[in-house]
């Protein structure tokens, strides 16, 4: 920006070059970011630092107004450059409204000022304050100029904030906004308009759902906003409203109960009814998402039914026309997505990666494909730490990609990851975003390694000399794990170095370990073959009782210690020719590594219903094995009976609801 210019004066000269509606020149992904997500999205900081730091700001603003030199007007520029606007903009602005109704400043004064500072300033602290001040003057010369700030992203969301309760034609102004801007600066118009007549509804329907990067926010608001629902559900079905139809549905957050209200149902059924009008990706995923929260629901509504009813049997015609509708609709979506064209759409989209990642990895998931790496390249090159990715490789599909993220990662890092200090301080560093998505990636990488059978030599080599010691614990449990597969002349003078300058207590007993320079020959490490492996907890389980993991002092935990947090599932075992216990449960990891076992004073029921072909296993309890006593909560997993016993849909047709990132 040229320094001679103000900013009102740089927008102004960037319209005449181009009169384009939104402005071409600003950056809808970065401009307004920060402002808008603060003051729409955050509680920011308390109550009582926004309004001392208003109070203060009013005494200058007085200051300024009594004195008009320019020793008055230098004060603000400091003042905000320490306390941004966002953090106390609506208490300034209640506190200044105030101050005019009582009479105790200098109305056409503080117009003025108003003025001065958004025509002349080159600091946008000082033009955000600019804004509100004429907030209170909406007359027609103000409003022009709130046009055209609040058409640029960075100042859309304090326009549309300051014209707030000062103006009869608020609504009409922030429609305006709305139509004319992008990214955060759409997104705050569309947060704070009241959508009420029929244009305004329609317009939001047809335009203001969509994003290039915050599809997910845009769709939740919009459909607070304007009864999208509604409008869809009553209107007659053709390509382009189905196409906003299954966007919404793509991209619609399921509440927080997960139970799908009726109308929604009614909404997404009518949607599965019309589903020879998908042709694209986005229609598909639409379908993928309806299937999903349609499952999600059903388990819901079952679980609640077993708590109201005695016997599930005794059902109202209600609840059996609505299980009904989830069978009839999750068999239609399977059968119709079950084309081969439907697999050359989602190979499409990975190449083109339009949509979110999360959409794709649902998809593919929902189709059961696992694409080379090579088609995720064009995705990777936009999010190359993507964690719905991260997720779908190493969370849903390790043994396949195992190998393949390794070789990925090697070449997308540099050595200088590497080479950090290990005191290196990662909250104060510019990217310490892509490093905190970096060290998610590592850490999942590693805990593939433990508990997957997979290992690599090099990655593990490699970590002893990563900054952050959760990695370096991880990857020496790896070569503890794995000792057997590496030669002890490979490894050990990287133990040594490390050894010299380790101090993480916890990695320095690992370290002790693998040098045998602690004597650790008396733990036992055993694996136990599982009948079978319970991976996801289910709504319908029964808890059992709470109690503790027994004789974990005897097994060697140090491989699995970094594994085993609160919410984990751990596997539980029956262990009939214990020769110290009949009633012995053993617990074990996924892949049946022993790590204690059920308490003698608990285990003879469970065991009980072990031998009965019972299904059971304990969720931990406790954040980690620091803890005195590792807690844990048994489970039995419930079958399915009564009314939904017969429909098709056995236990295996429900899955998790991937999680978002």
């Amino acid at each position: 920006m040229n320094e001679k210019m103000s900013i009102y004066e740089t927008i102004l000269k960037q319209r005449e070059d181009d009169s384009s509606l939104p402005y071409t020149f600003q950056d809808p992904q970065l401009a307004g970011r920060e402002d808008t997500l603060f003051i729409l999205m955050t509680d920011g900081i308390s109550f009582t630092q926004k309004e001392e730091i208003a109070l203060q700001c009013c005494q200058i603003i007085k200051e300024m107004l009594i004195r008009q030199t320019d020793t008055a007007y230098n004060k603000i520029q400091p003042f905000l450059k320490q306390y941004p606007m966002r953090l106390f903009f609506i208490e300034l602005r209640e506190r200044l409204k105030a101050l005019l109704e009582e009479g105790l400043i200098d109305s056409q004064e503080l117009h003025k000022l108003g003025m001065r500072l958004v025509k002349t300033s080159t600091s946008p602290e000082e033009v955000k304050l600019g804004i509100m001040i004429l907030g209170f003057y909406p007359n027609d010369l103000t409003m022009k100029v709130l046009r055209t700030l609040g058409f640029h992203s960075d100042y859309t969301v304090y326009a549309a904030e300051s014209i707030r309760q000062s103006s009869t034609k608020e609504n009409q102004f922030l429609f305006e906004l709305l139509q004319n801007t992008d990214g955060y600066g759409r997104l705050a118009a569309l947060f704070l308009i009241k959508a009420v007549s029929d244009e305004e509804k329609e317009w939001i329907i047809n335009h203001a759902i969509k994003s290039d990067f915050l599809s997910s926010i845009y769709v939740n608001v919009a459909l607070q906003k304007a009864d999208i629902r509604h409008y869809l559900l009553y209107s007659p079905i053709t390509a382009e409203n189905y196409r906003h139809s299954m966007y919404v549905l793509a991209y619609r957050e399921p509440t927080e109960e997960g139970q799908l209200a009726d109308d929604m149902l009614l909404f997404m059924r009518k949607m599965v009814d019309a589903r020879e009008f998908a042709t694209s990706f986005i229609e598909q995923a639409g379908l993928v998402m309806i299937w999903l929260q349609v499952i999600d629901s059903w388990k819901r509504d079952y679980a609640y039914l077993e708590k109201q009813l005695d016997k599930t049997e005794q059902l109202s015609d209600y609840w059996d026309q609505r299980f009904n509708n989830y069978e009839e609709m999750i068999r239609m979506i399977e059968v119709f997505l079950n084309k081969p064209k439907w697999q050359h759409v989602a190979l499409q989209e990975l190449k083109v990666a339009k949509e979110t990642d999360f959409l794709i990895v649902s998809v593919l998931q929902f189709l059961e494909m696992k694409p080379e790496m090579a088609d995720f390249m064009p995705r990777l090159a936009a999010n190359p730490l993507g964690l719905n990715l991260l997720d779908f490789f190493l969370a849903n599909n390790p043994l396949y990609y195992f190998e393949e993220v390794c070789y990925y990662l090697s070449n997308l890092l540099s050595d200088h990851v590497f080479d950090l200090p290990f005191k290196f301080e990662e909250e104060i560093e510019k990217e310490s975003r892509d490093l905190f998505k970096l060290n998610i990636w590592m850490e999942t990488l590693f805990k593939t390694m433990l508990e997957k059978d997979l290992f690599a030599l090099e990655w593990c080599l490699d970590a002893l000399n990563y900054y952050h010691p959760k990695i370096r614990r991880l990857a020496l449990q790896a070569l503890r794990k794995y000792q057997d597969l590496w030669e002890e002349e490979d490894v050990d003078d990287a133990l040594e170095s490390l050894f010299e300058f380790e101090e993480n207590k916890r990695n320095i007993r690992i370290l002790r370990r693998l040098l045998k320079k602690e004597d650790d020959s008396n733990k036992e490490k055993i694996n136990l073959p599982l009948p079978y492996i319970i991976s996801e907890p289910a709504l319908t389980d029964k808890k059992l009782l709470d109690t503790y993991i027994a004789g974990m002092t005897y097994r060697d935990l140090s491989i699995v210690e970094e594994l085993i947090k609160r919410g984990k599932i751990l596997q539980l075992v029956r262990e009939k020719d214990n020769e110290f216990d009949r009633y012995a449960i053993g617990i074990t990891m996924e892949d049946g590594y022993l790590i204690g076992y059920v308490p003698k004073a608990d285990n003879r029921v469970l065991a009980t219903l072990l031998d009965s072909n019972e299904k059971l296993y304990a969720l931990v309890e406790t954040d980690d094995l620091e803890a005195d006593e590792t807690m844990i909560s048994i489970y039995l997993r419930k079958t399915i009976e009564g009314p939904l016993k017969d429909r098709g849909l056995s236990r295996d047709n429900i899955v998790a609801f991937p999680s978002k990132k």
